[in-house]
């Protein structure tokens, strides 16, 4: 018996790291064999407690992609659902006046006018504005055409705003499914049966399901909300796990946005006032990003301001938005892991030697709005 007992013991203390590593790593499958669907539900939603309202709370031009320790590793979990390494298939192009063309695998381009072989790219050139970037499905009792038409331009110019910036090849096709609820009682019971928390709140974003929770408020509130929330969905799908200054500054900057004309413009009337100038206290670049594990203690207002504050900075100048730029291509490289403050400040640091002096002075003047 002692024997038994000893060969059982040495057993799993080999098996149980294995399993613990298999699991902190993002890879769950070995759940499957355990537990049956519904407690696989259960499981899932219990990583999903962190709502929007939370998540609103170069030296090394190519720096080292680090994993956070298990603890934050579960905390990104919570906030995104279960960790993809294939985070989205690319954009695909579509095809113009019935004629395909794509470039195989020995770098020939094609043409054609039937529809090319598996994994090839439909094409559409580059007078075309309509790429193939969503498959956006958005329900409510009181959500019109007219708003899912505007959405979809709002979006359309979001991705193309993404495009510029960070090309055509780094883009991926975003599933999104927008449940717009109709009173805040409503609300809330969807928000706990998803397994979040809706106080404080008004959308929350599960990563894990696709989908975004929507209060329904006045039209202009659910639009930018809706913006919101998607953005958050086309972080996830295109750069995968990022920073929270990152993920919400990036949903704080395009939710404003207008289209006229097939131009976007993206203002910033929540956070500027009328004459330009900056309303409310901002952290330095340098705070916010060693605040990545603060959020839950400080002042959300001052972590979105700051946020949007910052990235508007960077959009706001051709070194910013490389820096933005070769971010979130980092960031895209590894979407399971996420930069620390460290790796991030070494990218900044190529164009903004004194980065906090720089970004002082950008928003003491008036704050313009941009054209995408």
């Amino acid at each position: 018996m002692n024997t038994w007992m000893g060969v059982i013991l040495k057993a799993s203390a080999v098996c149980l790291p294995v399993l613990l590593y298999l699991f902190f790593d993002g890879r769950q499958f070995w759940l499957t064999d355990f537990l049956s669907n519904a407690s696989q539900d259960i499981a899932v939603d219990s990583t999903l407690r962190t709502t929007s309202a939370e998540l609103k709370q170069t030296a090394n031009p190519k720096p080292h992609i680090t994993r956070h320790s298990p603890v934050a590793h579960l905390d990104n979990l919570r906030r995104f659902g279960s960790c993809q390494t294939d985070i989205g298939r690319a954009v695909k192009y579509r095809v113009e006046n019935g004629i395909y063309t794509w470039v195989d695998s020995k770098g020939v381009r094609n043409y054609s006018d039937k529809k090319p072989s598996q994994g090839a790219t439909a094409y559409q050139p580059q007078s075309g504005v309509a790429l193939d970037y969503f498959e956006l499905e958005i329900s409510g009792g009181a959500i019109s055409n007219q708003f899912r038409n505007k959405l979809r331009s709002k979006l359309k110019s979001v991705f193309r705003g993404y495009t510029s910036l960070l090309g055509l090849s780094a883009m991926r096709k975003v599933k999104l499914k927008i449940i717009v609820l109709p009173t805040r009682g409503a609300y809330e019971r969807a928000v706990r049966n998803f397994g979040g928390d809706p106080t404080g709140n008004v959308g929350v974003y599960f990563g894990i399901r696709n989908t975004a929770l929507l209060e329904q408020r006045s039209y202009e509130a659910t639009m930018r909300t809706a913006v919101h929330e998607a953005v958050h969905a086309i972080n996830q799908a295109v750069i995968g796990y990022s920073p929270r200054w990152l993920n919400e500054g990036l949903a704080e900057y395009f939710e404003s946005i207008d289209v006229s004309m097939q131009v976007g413009k993206v203002s910033s009337f929540d956070h500027v006032s009328r004459n330009g100038s900056l309303q409310g206290q901002v952290m330095s670049p340098h705070q916010l990003m060693e605040a990545e594990t603060k959020w839950r203690s400080l002042k959300p207002d001052i972590l979105y301001r700051s946020s949007w504050a910052f990235v508007h900075f960077l959009m706001s100048s051709s070194h910013g938005k490389v820096s933005l730029k070769q971010l979130m291509l980092l960031e895209q490289s590894e979407p399971c892991g996420v930069l620390d403050s460290a790796q991030v400040r070494s990218i900044f640091n190529n164009h903004y030697p004194t980065l906090n002096q720089t970004f002082s002075s950008f928003i003491n003047r008036d704050i313009k709005s941009h054209r995408l």
